[in-house]
């Protein structure tokens, strides 16, 4: 494959991955990192996530480094450019790779070698399935690469029989048990977190449309985690903004058995870009956008005429 002898040519390279990078991010960078035998550069743009940091113990995630330092650049799990900022590829004359699992955004058209497989479960196994057949993955890419995949499913609750086979078979090249896994990827939700989600809570503007309760709400930080706490409270779609550093962020979830009716990133986020000014996108049930316009009300309402369309019906508020 022409992705892996490219990756097996890199001279000096540098993975990055976006902004806040959740487990399946820094699983995937990780196992690519252990492929070189730590001769590469981890790269993330400002910070790794509170729940992928136990996973990154003992790594060591430059931020926003002179990417110009190297030959290859490999990004994962990232689609859009906005999600690397500071960082530009204007600034990078070298070799580009993307491995992603995300609908393609503008990184789509600006990278010279591509694996994109919008129906995977996570950026993970599309890095096991690059490199199984030519690399006997040690314990440190094992365990990563699992705990990409169990994050990225919800704990397995979203894995078809594809991610099982993944994970039997990197289970098998690890010491690790899967109980093991499990407590790597357990974080407690420290106080900051739970103040964060009272908070959105309280700031909670419900709709129906189309039967469907639909939560919006903003927060100073934790909008991907409150978005979560909505639906365990009862929402069926829930977005949470936050403005972090002039720049609007937007987290959205919704209920599984709703992604028959809408794909939260395709019908909802990606359309949402011009008022954003900025990028957004995502999975059927997960979905995240960032930009410059930080007017919460223009967005919230250009997002209910969106799914006003979605549904057919107009929106009531409750």
């Amino acid at each position: 494959m022409e992705f892996y002898e490219a990756l097996d040519e890199s001279d000096s390279t540098v993975i990055l991955t976006h902004h806040n990078a959740d487990i399946d991010a820094v699983g995937s960078a990780i196992a690519l990192y252990e492929f070189f035998d730590g001769d590469a550069h981890l790269a993330v743009p400002d910070t790794v996530s509170k729940g992928a940091r136990d996973l990154a113990d003992g790594y060591t995630f430059d931020k926003a480094p002179d990417i110009s330092d190297f030959d290859t650049l490999v990004i994962v799990d990232c689609p859009s450019s906005d999600q690397i900022k500071p960082l530009k590829l204007d600034d990078f004359s070298g070799k580009t790779m993307l491995i992603d699992h995300h609908s393609p955004g503008d990184l789509h058209s600006l990278i010279g070698l591509r694996y994109i497989d919008e129906d995977a479960k996570s950026t993970s196994e599309l890095v096991y399935k690059l490199l199984k057949d030519r690399w006997e993955f040690n314990k440190e890419a094992s365990d990563a690469l699992i705990c990409g995949i169990v994050a990225d499913t919800s704990h397995l609750r979203l894995a078809d029989g594809e991610q099982f086979q993944y994970i039997s078979e990197l289970l098998s090249k690890t010491e690790s048990s899967y109980s093991k896994i499990l407590s790597i990827l357990s974080t407690p939700i420290d106080r900051s977190e739970r103040i964060a989600r009272l908070k959105a809570a309280s700031r909670m503007q419900n709709y129906d449309i189309g039967g469907n309760i639909v939560s919006f709400s903003s927060v100073g930080s934790f909008e991907a985690a409150s978005a979560r706490s909505f639906l365990r409270m009862g929402s069926d779609i829930a977005i949470v903004f936050s403005i972090r550093d002039d720049e609007m962020r937007v987290s959205g979830r919704c209920r599984r058995e709703l992604t028959e009716h809408i794909h939260l990133g395709n019908d909802l986020f990606s359309q949402i870009e011009d008022v954003l000014d900025g990028s957004a996108g995502g999975h059927d049930a997960a979905a995240s956008g960032n930009g410059t316009n930080t007017d919460y009300d223009s967005i919230v309402k250009k997002m209910i005429d969106i799914l006003e369309e979605v549904f057919e019906t107009e929106s009531r508020k409750l």
